[in-house]
């Protein structure tokens, strides 16, 4: 047994080790900071060349010998962009850390049905964390022949154990007959599920991981968010199979040295039972409403049909003169919104199609009547299809404007058949919004789409999609300063965060990202390539590495329930 001891002694020691060698650098509480080029996104003073920080606030700007004659602190010299920590205003860290442990069927990772059906076959076969073997990424949009599977074909692959597949949006999935039955529905209506309500119901009867193993996964999501360069993230709507899932942000969020900002909106039913604010670490800003769904499932509510052809008959399965329906009446919607105004909350609104958009700001403008309010500014999301006018409308009522501009990256070659050529061309209307002076940001809706921020860049500059064959909206492209003022500055006013992030000025928090390049000289199509390469968040580099997440007691209380059961606990070592 002396073998063994003494392996679990080397183990122990070569863990050690590498967890003090790979120790992040440690910043003394004053400093000066300085780069090959320092972006601050402020208009008055745009580019400076080094800063004072003192522990979580920035002091001073100037040049090198300027500050170290005002102050005599160490100088730290970084090579890359230093830019105001990047913001990512609309994202979902439970989901994505869940649907980061399904099967990946994704249209990132096959460009063919057949090897789908093969990679969902074999999923059926793998250890998972819950009994279901859960899929993730069917995408008829991005893969030219991936027609809907037929109930028969679910069967076949998984005829007794439930099975989900989860299309890349999230707002249509398919369930075999075992997960129907589970889910109390009959099996004979189809595989087919629509929409949040269809998909929750059979989402809630998958037997959920334990507590601890989905925590392991949501604080690893955190660190990746810290690696992609993020210092604050917007959640809009804790969605996720968790038994509380505010407060298991609000745990992560509120420890001494979290990797990121979190800002929260609360989903219809939580609002009961969590009030608004909280400190610079986690607060809840307000609610988020769904109103009409994904323009990749026909579900946008717009204002003319989908067009006819080939993808929107025969892979979307739509018939013709279809477009999408709102999800609630236009008085439940004013009677939700009232409530959460008069409270000071702010309402993020899910809105693709042209009726969608008009529904939200009426109800907004209805409100606001009742209750004019300069220090509440309401949001709408994603906004595909929004109109000149609708936009010179949200901009008169001071709402926000998030755009998912990677719909372009990944979609931008199907729009067209979804809608048309002169709505491809204002699909994301980005310059209208930049000239009628509304507050621009745009946002990743991870899981949907991978984190890459300077991707999201790229594509808000070039409006070209992944493949390079189209261009769309080419009139509605933005400038390199315009882009990253939507991922900083506006991200910050639109969190109602202006006062201390998004901007690289004096008494603002010292939170900053670090570029592996300088994306002033680049062209558009190579900005995706550059890479953060350090995130400081509050005067201090983020730790983002493994054992920055990985807790031992919740992975030993993981795996224990895994095997045993949760009604047991181990053992206390």
């Amino acid at each position: 047994m002396r073998w063994i001891a003494g392996l679990v002694i080397v183990i122990v020691g070569a863990a050690a080790g590498y967890y003090w060698y790979s120790l992040p650098p440690e910043y003394p509480t004053k400093y000066i900071i300085t780069a090959d080029r320092i972006l601050t996104m402020d208009p008055e003073r745009p580019q400076v060349q080094a800063i004072l920080v003192d522990g979580n606030e920035i002091m001073a700007l100037g040049d090198v010998r300027q500050l170290e004659n005002q102050d005599k602190a160490k100088l730290i010299r970084l090579k890359g962009t230093l830019i105001p920590g990047l913001i990512e205003p609309h994202t979902h860290p439970i989901a994505a850390a869940l649907l980061a442990a399904a099967t990946d069927i994704s249209a990132f990772k096959y460009d063919s049905r057949s090897q789908i059906m093969k990679a969902l076959e074999e999923s059926a076969d793998e250890y998972s964390l819950t009994p279901w073997v859960l899929a993730y990424g069917w995408d008829p949009i991005a893969i030219k022949d991936l027609s809907p599977p037929t109930l028969a074909e679910l069967d076949a692959i998984s005829p007794d154990k439930p099975m989900l597949v989860l299309t890349q949006m999230m707002h249509e999935a398919y369930a075999n007959s075992a997960a129907l039955k589970e889910a109390g529905i009959d099996p004979n209506r189809g595989p087919m599920l629509r929409e949040l309500e269809e998909i929750n119901r059979v989402v809630s009867a998958i037997p959920a991981p334990s507590d601890e193993a989905v925590e392991l996964l949501v604080r690893k999501k955190y660190t990746d968010y810290a690696k992609a360069g993020y210092t604050s993230i917007g959640v809009t709507g804790a969605v996720g199979r968790h038994p509380n899932p505010v407060g298991l942000l609000q745990r992560i969020g509120l420890e001494d040295n979290p990797p990121v900002r979190t800002y929260l909106y609360l989903t219809e039913d939580q609002l009961p039972n969590w009030r608004f604010g909280g400190d610079d670490r986690f607060t809840i800003l307000g609610a988020k409403f769904w109103l009409d769904g994904s323009p990749f499932t026909g579900a946008a509510a717009t204002y003319h049909p989908y067009e006819t052809s080939e993808l929107v008959l025969e892979r979307l399965g739509l018939s013709s003169g279809h477009h999408g329906e709102l999800n609630m009446s236009d008085t439940d919607l004013i009677e939700k919104l009232r409530e959460v105004h008069k409270k000071s909350g702010q309402v993020a609104m899910h809105v693709q199609g042209e009726r969608a958009i008009d529904q939200a700001l009426m109800a907004i403008a209805t409100i606001q009547a009742e209750d004019p309010r300069d220090d509440i500014q309401h949001r709408l999301e994603h906004n595909a299809l929004i109109t000149r006018e609708q936009i010179q409308w949200a901009t008169n009522l001071g709402v926000s404007l998030g755009f998912f501009v990677d719909h372009i990256t990944f979609y931008g070659d199907q729009l067209e058949d979804l809608f048309g050529s002169n709505r491809m061309n204002r699909y994301m209307p980005v310059r209208d919004a930049k000239d009628a002076g509304a507050v621009v940001t745009f946002h990743g809706d991870h899981p949907a789409t991978p984190m890459n921020p300077m991707g999201t860049v790229e594509t808000a500059m070039s409006r070209t999609s992944q493949s390079g064959n189209t261009v769309v909206g080419a009139d509605h492209a933005v400038t390199l300063e315009e882009a990253l003022q939507a991922m900083t500055v506006d991200a910050a006013r639109q969190l109602g965060q202006e006062d201390t992030l998004g901007m690289i000025a004096v008494g603002m928090k010292a939170d900053f990202t670090l570029l592996n390049g300088n994306p002033q000289v680049m062209r558009p199509e190579g900005l995706r390539l550059i890479r953060p390469t350090l995130t400081i968040r509050n005067g201090q580099p983020v730790d983002t590495r493994f054992v920055s997440w990985f807790d031992p007691e919740l992975a030993i209380k993981a795996v224990w329930k895994m095997l045993m059961g949760d009604e047991t606990e181990p053992t206390s070592t």
